[in-house]
């Protein structure tokens, strides 16, 4: 890496802390520029602007969480049920290693999606909505009928059963334990939350008498 790139590596860092703590309108170029041991031209050349250099670490900080989307996650060689699991593994392998954000990545996410800015505008587009878009493909070779309120409700449906993981993880530690909670692994929430999605939109067995899915019934194919 060179110098160039340290100090634009820098800057992210000095400016994730600064907008963190202090929000976008008070947060001070010239104490990011400090912490950074960089001067205050090197805002404009790596960046541009105040507003440029947040829409940059907030990308910075989504993206320490979620890389971008694979190519095999889009193969359409599976059939759509494998191809859902595969989806809702990922998914849940990004919202598990955001668990080890930095304090500031996560304050910064956080207090993004509480008071939302041009850097949400970018972050969707840059990297939601492609994977919204991949979970729609999915859902509509499912159920090629649905009507798009429709088809929304399922995305979120399915986002949401998995994001419960991450913005609700606190809460639930306290209802069941920390042992408890970090009993339901990747590999336990994958399998669970594929096969409850597929059970509802009929691509999948429906749970027993002991809230387990038939997983060797013949009549589905996993």
């Amino acid at each position: 890496m060179g110098d160039q790139d340290l100090t634009k590596a820098r800057l992210l860092e000095a400016a994730g802390e600064e907008f963190a703590e202090k929000g976008y309108e008070s947060a001070r170029i010239r104490s990011i520029c400090q912490k950074a041991g960089a001067n205050l031209a090197a805002v404009n050349y790596h960046f541009g602007d105040k507003e440029q250099l947040y829409i940059a670490t907030v990308l910075h900080a989504h993206h320490a969480g979620a890389g971008a989307m694979p190519e095999w996650l889009t193969s359409q060689t599976h059939g759509p049920a494998t191809q859902l699991r595969l989806y809702i593994r990922h998914f849940l392998t990004n919202i598990f290693k955001s668990r080890h954000h930095k304090d500031w990545q996560q304050a910064l996410i956080l207090r993004e999606m509480i008071q939302p800015t041009a850097a949400s505008e970018a972050v969707v587009r840059e990297a939601i909505r492609p994977r919204f878009e991949r979970l729609m493909t999915i859902l509509r070779q499912i159920c090629p009928e649905a009507e798009e309120r429709r088809l929304h409700a399922l995305i979120f449906s399915v986002v949401g059963q998995c994001l419960h993981y991450k913005v609700c993880r606190p809460i639930s530690e306290l209802l069941v334990g920390p042992e408890s909670y970090e009993a339901l692994d990747i590999d336990f929430l994958a399998d669970h939350i594929a096969s409850f999605c597929l059970a509802a939109l009929g691509q999948g067995p429906t749970l027993n008498e002991q809230g387990q899915f038939a997983a060797d019934d013949p009549a589905f194919t996993r």
